[in-house]
C-alpha cells in the first residue's frame, strides 16, 4: 500500500510540475472526507457482531488533480478511525465530469490496495468504479458525494462497497480583476446588432469552458453577417477573442486566440470570406465583462468573441 501511495503523489506532482510550466488550466487541490467502507462478509474473521457488515469508517486525506472542467486524478489516503475494524487504505482514481453546472455527475475508476487486522485476506490490490455528484460551494471550495465498488485482483472474488463525502480546496491563484458594467445579453440574438457606427455591426458568441467550438444556435448571426460582408467587399472583419479568469494568464491568452480563429475558420470555411479581410486578436481574460466570481458572470465572458466590421482600409 505505501508503494501505491508513493506512486501516486509521484504521479500527481509530475503532472502539476509539467502543466505549470505548459500553462495548463488546471489546478492541484487538497481534501478531507469521510466514508463508510462495507467489506465483504467473507474477507474478516474475528470481528465483532456488533459492526454490522464488516464496515470500517474512514477517514480520508484527499492529493489531487484537477485537468480541467472534465477530468481529475487524485490520490486518496484512508485509514478506519472507529477502531472496530483495523483497515488502511490507499486508492489512486480518475474522474469523468459531465456538464458545466454548478452541480454535475460523475464517474470514477481507479486501482487501489488496503490492509485490514484480523482478516482471512488481510492485504489486498483492487480495481474499482464509481459515480457521484460534484457541486461548486464556492470558486475554491467543491463537494462530492460517491459511490464506489472494490474487486479483488487475484484469486479471490471478494467484492466490497464505500459510499464517501469528500471536501476538497482547489488551489486557484486569485485574480484581481477590474469588472466593467454588464452588458445584458440574456439569449443569443437572431440577427447581428447594428451599431450607431455606420457599416459596424456586433457579434456575441458564448463558449463552453474551455473550448472554442461554435454552437450552431449562433447561426443566423453568421449568415447576417457573411450577408453583409459579400454585399460589401469594401469592408473588413475584427474578431476579439476573451476567457474568464480560471486558468493561468498565458493559457487564457491562447485559449482566446483560438476562439478568434474559430470564427474566422467558420466565415471562411462556411461562407466562403476572403481570408485577407478577417483578423483576429485574443484578449485572454484582460476584459471582462461580468464577475468573475460568479457561473453566470464567467459564462459571459467566455462570450468570448467580438465581431467588428469597419471600412476597410487600403488594398489587399
Amino acid at each position: 500500500m505505501r508503494k501505491l501511495g508513493v506512486l501516486g503523489s509521484a504521479i500527481l506532482m509530475s503532472i502539476y510540475v509539467h502543466s505549470a510550466w505548459a500553462g495548463s488550466a488546471g489546478n492541484v487541490y487538497l481534501g478531507l472526507g469521510a466514508s463508510a467502507l462495507a467489506l465483504d462478509n467473507s474477507r474478516v474473521v474475528d470481528i465483532p457482531t456488533s459492526s454490522p457488515g464488516h464496515s470500517s469508517k474512514m477517514f480520508n486525506g484527499i492529493l489531487g488533480y484537477q485537468f480541467n472542467h472534465q477530468w481529475a486524478l487524485d490520490l486518496t489516503l484512508g485509514t478506519d478511525f472507529s477502531g472496530e475494524v483495523g483497515t488502511d487504505q490507499a486508492q489512486i482514481n480518475g474522474y469523468r465530469f459531465f456538464g458545466v453546472n454548478k452541480w454535475k455527475p460523475y464517474l470514477s475508476a481507479g486501482v487501489s490496495a488496503f490492509d485490514v487486522e484480523n482478516a482471512t485476506d488481510s492485504s489486498t490490490q483492487q480495481i474499482q468504479g464509481g459515480f457521484g455528484v460534484s457541486g461548486d460551494l464556492s470558486n475554491n471550495l467543491e463537494l462530492r458525494l460517491g459511490y464506489q465498488v472494490f474487486a479483488d485482483l487475484g484469486d479471490e472474488s471478494n467484492t466490497d462497497k464505500a459510499i464517501g463525502l469528500t471536501l476538497n480546496w482547489h488551489l486557484r491563484k486569485p485574480k484581481a480583476v477590474a469588472v466593467s458594467q454588464p452588458v445584458p445579453v440574456a439569449q443569443p440574438e437572431s440577427a447581428p446588432r447594428q451599431k450607431q457606427v455606420v457599416d459596424t455591426y456586433e457579434l456575441v458568441v458564448e463558449f463552453d469552458f474551455d473550448k472554442y467550438d461554435i454552437r450552431k444556435v449562433y447561426t443566423p448571426q453568421f449568415e447576417e453577417i457573411a450577408k453583409v460582408l459579400n454585399e460589401s467587399p469594401d469592408i473588413s472583419m475584427t474578431i476579439e477573442g476573451h476567457t474568464d479568469w480560471i486558468g493561468s494568464e498565458k493559457y487564457n491568452q491562447g485559449l482566446s486566440q483560438r476562439r478568434a480563429n474559430a470564427v474566422k475558420n467558420k466565415f471562411i470555411q462556411d461562407y466562403g470570406i476572403e481570408r485577407s479581410r478577417i483578423s483576429t486578436v485574443g484578449y485572454g481574460e484582460t476584459r471582462p465583462i461580468a464577475d468573475n466570481n460568479t457561473t453566470a458572470g464567467r459564462q459571459r465572458n467566455r462570450r468570448a468573441i467580438s465581431v467588428i466590421l469597419r471600412p476597410r482600409i487600403g488594398t489587399q
